[in-house]
């Protein structure tokens, strides 16, 4: 059955923008190098191995680790920070960033150019550092991409200092691309312990040593997913499905290529039709820019300026969550089969559409030594700390840590690492070194770093679902807990003669009853002060992140942010499964497009499935003239076997954010 539905767009009635959010505080701190240059390169580095490695693993040997400095020294005044060699090293970029206006119907495009022209200089900050921060994956795991050298991570974003092109945005082309782009210049300092900088660069071992780093970015850095699928995710080593339109940056590789799959490659999900490089010209447009390393002679003054990071315990690691982290956090639909991986990990309460809040979940070594575990062991007789999983390809580390709702003991949840390594470099002091060892068939955490689990990894998340809300929604207090069956040493192991950790029984046991052994060690004291932290979040009765406000001032049809559920109580959304449906929708205002995006409907929940474009049945846009939004009639899912219907839920959004959200006044289905 063919069904024909014209939908007629009404007056004003609500009022959505995204909102604008500027950047954190930064730093300013740009020195201008004035030793000789001593080593230059200008590499074109190709993949020869991903990050991280992919389980399974039979047995791996023990290898050297890369240590905290050894320190025996007083303390650097007001930091806590040990007075010991250090080395400072200065980044610069020279960047060019842009709003892709390409996706923006032809009639209103240049007003659009005029808005992006003239937004705020926080929004092209925020712009920028969201395209430098595609520099992430490349550099943090950079060891993978360049075998014989080490990570060089960037400090923390808020050691970064961005600087606009004084003559501010304009217009361009970019490989075909319309956009409004800006130059921009990029500075940090690194500071860490003096022994880092050779193995990270070789380059940089000597005061005056430069390195050159590549890079190709999108013009436009945002919603990357949408444009070029997952032709610049570098998943290797993640379980499938582990990337999303919000984290996808954590993933960007520029030299993905099309044909690169496997447990060492860039694709684990799925191939894409094009490399990176080709989808980026194709969709977007690209830009190149080379990240500028320099060993700068020693400065007591600008090591001060630059020093970040806590540093709770000299001679041993300390670990501790980083409660900020909790808020990066969003509301999901999902639909589970009864295989679904999360439910052999108990990760939800049952199969069929589930409302999962995901979230960030961070901890942090804020001590001053490596916390250290060693070679993953596949089969482990004796122990059996590893645990390997067969349905997500990766070995999980026993007892990690917990997720929970505070005062909601019924949806509790159990958290395990499917990979305990150094992912991100959070402090930038002389206690913690540029490189380690660690990845997932080697694993701990090195000094200064972070572990981190980010929001959109599958089963990083609480399942909602049955959480009883009042329409009006409600706030609930996320928590995680890290290391809450003290697995992880934190503090000294304890050994016998031969230097062997010893092991003791836990209250834990395998499935076959075995004991799961936990190391003994000698822990600092208040070890777990810090091993807490709880956030609130208000959970709405329905829909997901892409029923709330843009964060990053997101533009255009393709985003996930900003939208609103379309009453049809006029018209009946029922249609037959696998049949075509037509809708033919108008807007009555010529000047204000609107983008609507077509959902799947569950009949257990009651409500439209607020799906991101990526899950769309059709996303479309429409103006004055009549147009027509065509798709496929989806099967209720979750309905019954006597119950054969199909259904769908609309959402509506401005298509330029700064515009009126038009509800629907449906008309009858034809």
């Amino acid at each position: 059955m063919n069904k024909f539905a014209s939908l007629y767009l009404g007056l004003v009635v609500l009022l959505l923008g995204c909102r604008q959010q500027a950047p954190e505080a930064e730093t300013a701190v740009s020195p201008t190098p004035s030793a000789p240059l001593t080593a230059s390169a200008s590499p074109t580095p190709r993949r020869t191995e991903t990050t991280p490695e992919a389980a399974p693993v039979t047995a791996l040997p023990a290898t050297t680790t890369t240590p905290a400095p050894t320190v025996t020294a007083t303390a650097v005044p007001d930091s806590g920070i040990p007075d010991i060699p250090g080395a400072l090293i200065s980044v610069s970029m020279t960047g060019r960033v842009g709003a892709l206006l390409d996706e923006f119907p032809i009639e209103m495009r240049d007003r659009v150019a005029t808005a992006v022209l003239n937004q705020s200089e926080d929004i092209w900050l925020a712009r920028a550092a969201r395209q430098v921060r595609l520099t992430r994956l490349r550099l943090n795991f950079r060891n993978f991409v360049n075998p014989d050298k080490g990570q060089l991570p960037l400090p923390p974003p808020e050691l970064w200092q961005i600087q606009l092109d004084p003559a501010g945005p304009s217009r361009q082309t970019i490989q075909g691309h319309d956009l409004v782009l800006v130059n921009y210049t990029f500075s940090t300092t690194l500071l860490t312990d003096a022994a880092s900088p050779e193995p990270a660069e070789p380059a940089l071992a000597a005061v005056g040593g430069i390195w050159e780093e590549p890079f190709i970015f999108p013009a436009d850095p945002d919603l990357l997913l949408q444009r070029t699928d997952n032709a610049c995710v570098n998943e290797g080593g993640f379980p499938p499905n582990s990337f999303d339109s919000e984290n996808v940056w954590h993933f960007y590789d520029f030299d993905c290529e099309a044909d690169s799959s496997g447990a060492l490659g860039c694709h684990r999900t799925s191939l894409p039709n094009l490399s990176c490089r080709e989808a980026l010209a194709a969709r977007t447009g690209e830009v190149e820019a080379t990240l500028r390393f320099e060993r700068l002679p020693w400065d007591d003054a600008l090591a001060a300026q630059v020093r970040s990071g806590p540093l709770t315990s000299l001679d041993t690691p300390d670990l501790s969550v980083v409660g900020d982290d909790l808020e990066t956090n969003r509301l999901i639909y999902r639909y589970l089969e009864p295989n679904d991986c999360a439910i052999e990990e108990s990760a939800v309460g049952g199969s069929g559409w589930r409302r999962l809040l995901q979230f960030d979940a961070t901890v942090y070594n804020v001590g001053g030594q490596t916390l250290h575990i060693g070679p993953v062991i596949a089969e482990d007789p004796v122990n059996y700390v590893f645990d390997y999983n067969a349905c997500h390809d990766h070995f999980h580390y026993t007892n990690y840590g917990d997720f929970f709702l505070q005062n909601l003991d019924q949806l509790t949840g159990s958290k395990q690492a499917f990979c305990v390594q150094s992912t991100n470099r959070l402090s930038n002091n002389e206690t913690s070194p540029l490189t380690h060892d660690y990845s997932c068939r080697f694993q701990g955490i090195q000094a200064g770093w972070v572990d981190e689990y980010i929001a959109g990894l599958d089963a990083q998340w609480i399942d909602i679902t049955d959480l009883d809300l009042p329409l009006a929604g409600r706030t609930v207090q996320l928590g995680f807990t890290s290391n809450s069956d003290r697995f992880l040493c934190e503090g000294s192991p304890l050994v016998d003669e031969n230097g062997d950790v010893l092991w003791e029984k836990s209250e834990f046991t395998t499935d076959s009853g075995e004991s799961i052994n936990r190391p003994q060690c000698a822990f600092i004291p208040d070890w777990d002060a810090n091993n807490e932290a709880v956030h609130a979040v208000f959970a709405p009765a329905v829909g997901s992140f892409v029923t709330t406000p843009c964060n990053n001032d997101e533009i255009g049809p393709l985003r996930n942010c900003g939208f609103a559920e379309m009453e049809l109580t006029d018209a009946d959304p029922a249609c037959q499964p696998g049949e075509p449906v037509t809708l033919s929708l108008r807007v009555i205002d010529d000047e204000t497009p609107q983008v609507v995006r077509v959902c799947q409907w569950s009949a257990v929940l009651g409500t439209g499935m607020a799906c991101t474009y990526e899950d769309s049945l059709a996303n479309g846009v429409i103006s004055g003239a009549a147009s027509e939004i065509a798709f496929t009639c989806p099967r209720i899912r979750d309905a019954g076997a006597e119950d054969p219907d199909g259904s769908y839920a609309l959402y509506i959004a401005p298509v330029w954010p700064g515009d009126a959200v038009l509800l629907a006044t449906p008309g009858e289905n034809e």
